[in-house]
């Protein structure tokens, strides 16, 4: 695989290259939310983003250049459940080692955050490739909310899968990747 796959965490400076790809029509469908363009806005959001503790997010970077953005979102402090955030920008950001972006990230859910959950909601217009891969992963579909999502008047599928700390437990070794979104490393 070609690449090395770093994080950095997101600053106001990086405003508009967020936006960029969150308002972008390829991206903006696949997103839950609607993003506005608007600068000065997507830098108040960074600005809260940094003072939440219940939300960890980072620029991927794929040979120290950002290709995409990854969040971890807190949904239920108190059963330590949380949802992950990916979009890739950049082409460098599906291609090499840049898929591998979930095991840093399960790694930093599981073992920096301490959470013992992970659900994830994926819109039925996404990849096929992306759904099919998940049980790849070591997730486990939970199942499919039909025509949960509306956009643009289009009524869209909405699937579930969900991930224990002792099922990433089982499947990492296979790939080989023990840091966390910050390097840290876990064995």
């Amino acid at each position: 695989m070609s690449g090395s796959l770093t994080f950095i965490e997101p600053t106001e400076e990086h405003a508009e290259l967020l936006l960029g790809w969150r308002t972008r029509p390829d991206i903006a469908s696949q997103m839950l939310s609607v993003v506005p363009y608007d600068v000065e806005r997507q830098k108040a959001w960074l600005r809260r983003c940094a003072e939440r503790n219940d939300y960890v997010h980072r620029l991927l970077c794929v040979d120290g250049v950002p290709a995409g953005h990854v969040s971890i979102t807190v949904t239920e402090p108190e059963w330590r459940i949380a949802t992950f955030g990916v979009l890739m920008g950049e082409r460098a950001g599906r291609m090499g080692a840049a898929p591998l972006n979930f095991a840093y990230m399960l790694n930093h859910v599981f073992f920096t955050m301490g959470l013992r959950k992970v659900v994830n909601h994926i819109m039925g217009t996404n990849s096929p490739r992306l759904l099919k891969g998940q049980p790849m992963i070591g997730y486990r579909p939970v199942g499919v909310l039909k025509r949960q999502v509306v956009k643009d008047g289009q009524e869209i599928d909405l699937h579930v899968f969900e991930m224990l700390a002792e099922d990433w437990l089982t499947v990492r070794d296979r790939f080989r990747v023990y840091e966390d979104m910050d390097g840290r490393e876990w064995r």
